[in-house]
């Protein structure tokens, strides 16, 4: 009798979880939130520096996240479409040294692969309050179309932001390999280096429901000759059914340096900007 009171308390149990949630290893919890992120959570008391690996079975991509502070509850992103997903969580343990806490599986099974790109994450934070998605949806709320939206939001940053050169040397130095942008920061400032722009516009274009690829890599154009490494943007057209690569950066510098921006291109040549690095 008391071995089949314990079988029907487990089974209650198990029914009780959370959904997603997976199995806790060395204190770290991966909860898949089947919007195409997973919520790490970890206690960190010893305020550790982590890593989060994430890599799709089939691709040779690994993406690497590193988290400082103590109580880690972050949302990493799954951005290369569905499928199945290893992501590994490790602690430093001396200089670049670390050391496995835990690898667990997820499977993202998206109805729509594309909404991946509309959720906020690790890479690319922003909450309704943050001054840049209130600008947004300002923008956006003048407008019914999903091409227009984009149009003003594309229109306000290439008009009143500008290029951090500053920040640019202390990338150039090495001194910004594990920096992550902070939109706010960078709304506020009125400036940033290509990662900081395109993050923004991210941020702002999935704030009012666009589909919005943060990328990086290595473009190839009239401007860049392939082997500098920019981020830049692609924004889904429902209306086309298509993806258009946006390059903010590069179009607020050439409306700094005097172009007119009626002769600015907004939409960019995809095959210029095909050698990609990593989605996010």
């Amino acid at each position: 009798m008391q071995k089949w009171i314990r079988i029907c308390f487990f089974a209650v149990l198990l029914l009780c979880m959370p959904y997603g949630i997976a199995k806790a290893e060395n204190g770290v919890e991966i909860a898949d939130n089947e919007d195409g992120t997973v919520t790490v959570l970890y206690a960190n008391e010893s305020a550790a520096k982590l890593a989060v690996t994430v890599k799709k079975e089939g691709s040779d991509t690994q993406y690497n996240y590193f988290l400082t502070g103590d109580a880690i509850d972050t949302n990493i992103p799954l951005t290369r479409g569905n499928g199945n997903y290893q992501i590994s969580v490790l602690i430093n343990i001396v200089d670049s040294q670390y050391s496995p806490l835990t690898t667990q599986k997820v499977v993202l099974q998206l109805a729509d692969a594309k909404s991946a790109y509309l959720t906020s994450n690790q890479m690319i934070s922003w909450e309704d309050t943050n001054n840049a998605i209130k600008k947004a949806n300002r923008l956006a709320n003048q407008y019914q179309s999903q091409t227009s939206k984009i149009k003003a939001i594309y229109k306000y940053l290439v008009k009143n932001f500008e290029y951090d050169y500053d920040k640019y040397k202390q990338n150039s130095n090495g001194n910004l390999a594990y920096y992550t942008p902070n939109i706010e920061d960078t709304f506020e400032k009125k400036k940033g280096i290509c990662y900081d722009i395109a993050t923004l516009t991210s941020s702002m274009m999935r704030s009012v429901g666009v589909q919005t690829q943060m990328i990086t890599g290595y473009p190839n154009s009239q401007y860049f000759d392939g082997t500098q490494y920019h981020a830049w943007n692609k924004v889904y057209y429902k209306k086309y059914k298509k993806w258009v690569v946006m390059d903010i950066t590069c179009d607020m510098c050439l409306f700094q340096q005097g172009v007119p921006y009626r002769k600015l291109i907004m939409k960019k040549r995809a095959v210029q900007y095909n050698n990609i690095k990593y989605i996010y």
